[in-house]
Formats: C-alpha cells, sequence, structure tokens
C-alpha cells in the first residue's frame, strides 16, 4: 500500500509521568538532604547562629527538612521501581550489588538510602540509645548524603542538562562551604585536625569533580554506566 506512513507510538502518559516523577522527586529530595546536611553542621556549631536565628529554631528545622526529604525519598523510590522504564527492582533499591541498570551507580543509590534508614530509624529512638552513640550513627549522614551525589550523577537522565547540574553543584557547594566553616569555627584547639580534616574534603570534591567530567558528562557514559541497550536507544545517551 502506498500513502500510508508509520510513526511509532508516544509511551503511554502513565509511564511518562512516574518517569518525570521519579526524577524531580530524586533531585528534590538531594537538595533537601543537602539542606539537612548543611542545617546539622551549622546547629553543631560553636560560633552562635545569630539572635534572629536561634539554635533551637534551627535545630528544628533540620529535623522537618530531614523527613520531609525522607517522604520524598520514598516517592523517588516508589515511582522508580512501578516505572517500566528502567529495570530497578525492589531489591535493588536496599541491596547495593546484583542490580540491573546502570549497577555500580545504581549501588550507591541503596547504599544511601540504607544509611538514612538507619540514620532515622536511630534518630527516633534516640533517648535509648544516648547522645553519645546517637551523634556516633549520626556522623552516617556525610556518607549518605556523598552516595547520594554520586548516584544522581551517575544514574540520573538530567546529568548533562545545565539546570540539573547547576543545582548539583548548588548542593555540594554549599554543604562543603559549611564543612568549611565548621572545620575553622570548631576544635579551636586541634589544628592539625582541622588541617587533615579540610585536605581530605578538598581532595574528594576534587575527585569527585575529576569523575563526574571524565564519566556522566563525557560522552558514552551510558554505554560505559552499565545501561541496558533498549533504555539507552531510549535515553539517547
Amino acid at each position: 500500500m502506498t500513502g500510508l506512513t508509520f510513526t511509532a507510538a508516544p509511551p503511554p502518559v502513565n509511564m511518562q509521568t512516574l518517569w518525570f516523577v521519579t526524577r524531580a522527586a530524586g533531585l528534590v529530595s538531594l537538595a533537601l538532604l543537602s539542606l539537612a546536611v548543611v542545617l546539622g553542621i551549622l546547629s553543631t556549631s560553636r560560633a552562635p547562629v545569630g539572635r534572629a536565628w536561634p539554635r533551637f529554631l534551627n535545630q528544628g528545622l533540620h529535623r522537618n527538612v530531614s523527613l520531609i526529604g525522607v517522604a520524598l525519598l520514598v516517592v523517588h523510590i516508589g515511582t522508580a521501581v512501578a516505572d517500566d522504564f528502567v529495570s530497578v527492582r525492589l531489591r535493588d533499591v536496599f541491596i547495593p550489588v546484583g542490580g540491573l541498570y546502570r549497577p555500580l551507580w545504581l549501588g550507591a543509590g541503596a547504599a544511601a538510602i540504607d544509611v538514612v534508614l538507619v540514620v532515622t530509624l536511630t534518630s527516633l529512638i534516640r533517648v535509648r540509645l544516648g547522645h553519645r552513640t546517637w551523634r556516633t550513627i549520626h556522623w552516617a549522614a556525610y556518607a549518605a548524603w556523598g552516595l547520594a551525589v554520586v548516584h544522581g550523577l551517575g544514574t540520573g537522565s538530567d546529568a548533562k542538562l545545565h539546570w540539573a547540574l547547576s543545582l548539583q553543584a548548588a548542593c555540594v557547594g554549599c554543604v562543603l562551604v559549611a564543612i568549611g566553616f565548621r572545620l575553622t569555627d570548631g576544635w579551636p584547639s586541634h589544628r592539625l585536625r582541622r588541617m587533615l580534616g579540610a585536605a581530605g574534603i578538598l581532595a574528594c570534591a576534587a575527585l569527585v569533580a575529576m569523575w563526574a567530567l571524565q564519566g556522566p558528562l563525557a560522552p558514552g557514559w551510558s554505554h560505559r554506566s552499565g545501561t541496558p541497550k533498549p533504555s539507552a536507544a531510549v535515553a539517547g545517551r
């Protein structure tokens, strides 16, 4: 027959919706986690936060932002598992190995979720654990934040978009500035510890920046990251 043209059917609306919600929830949860880390650092600083910004208000805001971030993380997980665009199984959400879609970078997200769960659950029973034990466990939030950044760059389909990259850069920048402030303000009698901490933070930031430029932001990342061929073709990466 002549005069007939065939076009590929567009993805179902519900699949598109899940895909957009997954991406949006992931980026917003990263922003909220970054804000929670910054507020947590400021609330433990020895320097006064300011009369217009009492420390108890800072701690309350830190707690509420963290809870909202966890809620959005649940949305991000639920829509990612429900979406058929990529193969993310429920086990992949909590087990950092064996994923089908970009396994290493999906595993970083799973590890971040595991740490966030531990930090959240121990915060709920903080009184029973004791302040020292709870605080030691709470330090793991820094690791969760770092894993979330790597996960977002490694698996996110928006990594190369200027607005998404700017958001992630702003998150990293704010946390680094807060950590720098904490290092200069805290431990006045431990100068060597502060210098080593600052050097370690700068080294980690430089390594992540180098990896991002040569990995997620470079051509061919879809293939090298372990994206299944159908998903890579659709994503165009």
